[in-house]
């Protein structure tokens, strides 16, 4: 059985707290050090953003023996999976894999080889149009950090290597799989929430996620990203959870009517897996650590607390400097009890900030959750959500 494991990312809550689930002894390392992590967890380690992720290994080495996993962000830094995977046992994709699709070069081949689009690129910034039809985009951003339209000026610093998409217009998408030896599984898609001005989110950074239903989905659409996924798995090798970012174009690109456009693959599992979660009961790191061919507790195989509820997640972003005080964390504890949808379980109110935190503006304060009978009203009650929490900011 896999005990002892430990989990790595800018944020670890939402993973470690569903293997928490699973009755799995775990610790976690991130950015933030929530309170909510660490109720789930024998031991958490706040790691500052100055030392992420360069000091993560040598933190690791004071752990208990035992497997690693990786959330949101790690990807990005392929020479910390791999002194990870030196001297514990890695529950995801290899530095190779996570290399390959963390390439563009390589992610527009195979979605062009299966009748999916992908933005013009470019890697040198000599020949890019200079208003604002392409995007500057840093190879180590995450969630949308660091993204902005490119007039010929570098209006943030950048960390790492940067290259230069085409900017589509569409609706923002995210597609959440599972690679295993029998094949890959689409477990859902989500409409992606970027830079709204509800979650004090600023332009092109991720902000949450509503869960859709497959039948809104033209058959040909979801068909495309499933081949496209299916041959992404073979020629990287990818196991275990997977997510792909990607538009729905509102004017057709490069002749290809309602094709999807691929804009990244994330080669872990993605902050908007724990909706599928709340509305299936399936574990997703059950389903991350068996398809590995991890034994896990035979309860935990069974499906928990199913619901035809649709859920959203937002999160809510510091629109001034936030000193996190005993009142804040009560009121935060009071409208995650009494918000629609609490009945079902699930904590409305997630990444609860510790007390004397001091949150700086455009940094995450909370996640907010809100469910519904259908995508369109769990948005509605997202929003009165967020609105309910801000209130008592």
């Amino acid at each position: 059985m896999c005990t002892n494991l430990l989990v790595i990312g800018a944020s670890a809550r939402a993973l470690a707290a569903s293997a928490d689930r699973l009755g799995l002894e775990v610790n976690a390392i991130d950015l933030f050090g929530d309170r909510d992590l660490r109720d789930v967890c024998s031991r958490v380690v706040q790691v500052s953003a100055d030392a992420y992720p360069d000091d993560v290994p040598s933190i690791a080495a004071g752990f208990p023996a035992g497997p690693v996993v990786y959330a949101g962000g790690l990807e990005n830094h392929i020479e910390v999976i791999e002194k990870l995977s030196r001297v514990r046992l890695l529950l995801g994709n290899h530095p190779r894999a996570v290399r390959l699709v963390r390439d563009p070069r390589f992610v527009r081949e195979v979605a062009c080889e299966n009748g999916c689009a992908y933005p013009a690129i470019f890697f040198t910034s000599s020949k890019v149009p200079r208003d604002g039809t392409f995007l500057r985009k840093p190879t180590a951003s995450i969630g949308g950090l660091g993204v902005v339209p490119w007039k010929g000026l570098r209006e943030e610093p950048v960390r790492g290597r940067e290259y230069w998409q085409q900017f589509v217009s569409g609706v923002p998408m995210s597609a959440s799989l599972l690679v295993t030896q029998e094949g890959v599984e689409l477990l859902g898609v989500c409409r992606q929430l970027i830079g709204m001005k509800w979650c004090y989110a600023k332009q092109f950074r991720f902000c949450g996620a509503i869960q859709l239903s497959s039948s809104l989905f033209q058959q040909q659409v979801l068909k495309q990203l499933h081949q496209f996924a299916i041959d992404l798995s073979r020629r990287a090798k990818l196991a275990g959870l997977i997510g792909i970012d990607f538009i729905l174009p509102r004017t057709p690109i490069q002749a290809r009517d309602h094709s999807p456009v691929i804009l990244e693959v994330n080669p872990r599992p993605t902050a908007t897996m724990e909706l599928f979660e709340r509305r299936t009961g399936r574990s997703q790191a059950g389903t991350h650590l068996a398809s590995l061919g991890f034994q896990l507790p035979r309860e935990s195989t069974t499906l928990q607390r199913q619901s035809n509820m649709y859920w959203g997640k937002a999160v809510l972003f510091a629109n001034k400097s936030l000193d996190v005080s005993s009142s804040v964390e009560r009121h935060l504890l009071k409208c995650s009890l009494r918000m629609t949808g609490c009945e079902l379980g699930w904590p409305m109110v997630s990444d609860l900030p510790c007390s004397g935190t001091i949150i700086q503006p455009g940094h995450p304060i909370v996640s907010v959750f809100g469910c519904a009978e259908s995508p369109r009203r769990a948005l509605r009650v997202l929003r009165m959500h967020v609105s309910e929490v801000m209130q008592g900011l």
